[in-house]
């Protein structure tokens, strides 16, 4: 919702027309054609809420200020801060009146937090996808060991800042508002982060987006190669299986075939049979073929008939188990219908001795 950035004197010209581009559209051009989600349309919209507090442009009022506080003359001394604070979702179309109410309340909030005298613009920008503004100031900071003012991002800008930013600015909106206008989130409920903590965490999500992909993958890679190892032993046992199945019809077929190709040289008789063997004619000789070769077929289903009563006749124990059990619960079944049936008086003399029965079995 808010973030904030630092900037070394170097860096401040680039960002001056970034937050005035709407004052000078000819200079700025090439900040709004560099970037797409400018819409240029809408760049006569964006406003300075510090036009009032601070009229004197921005680099000539940077460079003023730093001439009156001590600064260190280095060239990665930060000298400006920026907090962009862009508009809560619950105002965004809620009408400009709600929006110009945010932005100025959030404007005084931070005015209150880094001091009126040392901010150097609040460019609100209402041509980008969202409506934020760039509230830009020079981190000026008491000097407590030598007296006076002096330059300190790190001073101006501490982590109590940071986790503290979002809670003070959602209170301060809600006194405005008169309810919550969702400045606290997931994301900022902990307290606001640098940009580097930013950077950093979203690097560390994806590793950790990355890493958990990687880790999915090589499961499936883990059982795609198990389910390989299985069908190729299923592979490797059909295949033996058909092997074996080939073989034995080869075998069947060989023996078939030979059967067939029985043709005993013979000379007919007069009566349709073999000349010099009695009783015996040429359909007998092919009947006999018939039955050699019925004979393999009949061999084989015997065999699966074997197989078969192999495995019935692990299941008679049982099955005979079953029946006797069942007979022995029909006999019972029988025996307790006919003790019903009695005449009361007589299940009363039966009872004791039923009873007394019981009692001699657990004396033994």
């Amino acid at each position: 919702m808010a973030h904030v950035m630092k900037f070394t004197k170097a860096s401040c010209g680039h960002m001056f027309n970034h937050y005035g581009r709407s004052e000078d559209l000819e200079k700025s051009a090439y900040v709004i054609r560099g970037n797409e989600n400018i819409k240029p349309a809408n760049t006569v919209l964006n406003y300075n809420l510090a036009y009032d507090d601070q009229p004197q442009g921005q680099l000539d009022f940077l460079h003023q200020r730093l001439s009156e506080i001590k600064v260190h003359n280095r060239k990665d001394v930060n000298v400006m801060c920026d907090w962009v604070v862009t508009l809560p979702q619950s105002l965004n179309n809620k009408g400009f009146e709600n929006e110009e109410l945010f932005f100025k309340e959030a404007y005084k909030f931070l005015n209150d937090r880094y001091g009126k005298e040392n901010v150097i613009s609040a460019y609100v920008h209402m041509d980008e996808t969202t409506p934020h503004m760039h509230y830009a100031f020079v981190p000026v900071v008491e000097d407590k060991k030598n007296g006076g003012y002096k330059l300190s991002a790190k001073e101006a800008i501490t982590r109590n800042d940071l986790q503290t930013f979002h809670k003070d600015l959602s209170d301060h909106m809600e006194r405005v508002f008169g309810r919550d206008i969702g400045i606290l989130n997931e994301a900022t409920k902990e307290g606001n982060k640098s940009i580097e903590e930013l950077k950093r965490g979203t690097a560390q999500e994806e590793l950790k987006n990355t890493t958990l992909k990687t880790q999915e993958m090589l499961s499936k890679a883990r059982k795609l190669e198990k389910a390989m190892e299985v069908a190729q032993k299923q592979k490797k046992s059909i295949e033996g299986e058909i092997e074996a199945l080939q073989t034995k019809y080869e075998g069947q077929k060989m023996r078939i075939n030979e059967i067939t190709a029985i043709n005993p040289t013979y000379e007919k008789g007069l009566f349709g049979n073999i000349k010099g063997i009695s009783g015996v004619s040429v359909s007998d000789i092919e009947n006999l073929k018939a039955m050699a070769i019925e004979g393999i077929h009949a061999k084989d289903r015997l065999k699966r008939l074997e197989v078969d009563y192999e495995r019935v006749k692990k299941l008679v124990p049982t099955m005979e188990q079953r029946l006797a059990e069942s007979k022995e619960k029909a006999v019972l079944r029988e025996k307790a219908q006919a003790f019903d049936r009695l005449p009361d008086d007589v299940k009363k003399q039966l009872l004791p001795q039923k009873s007394r029965v019981q009692e001699l079995g657990r004396e033994r």
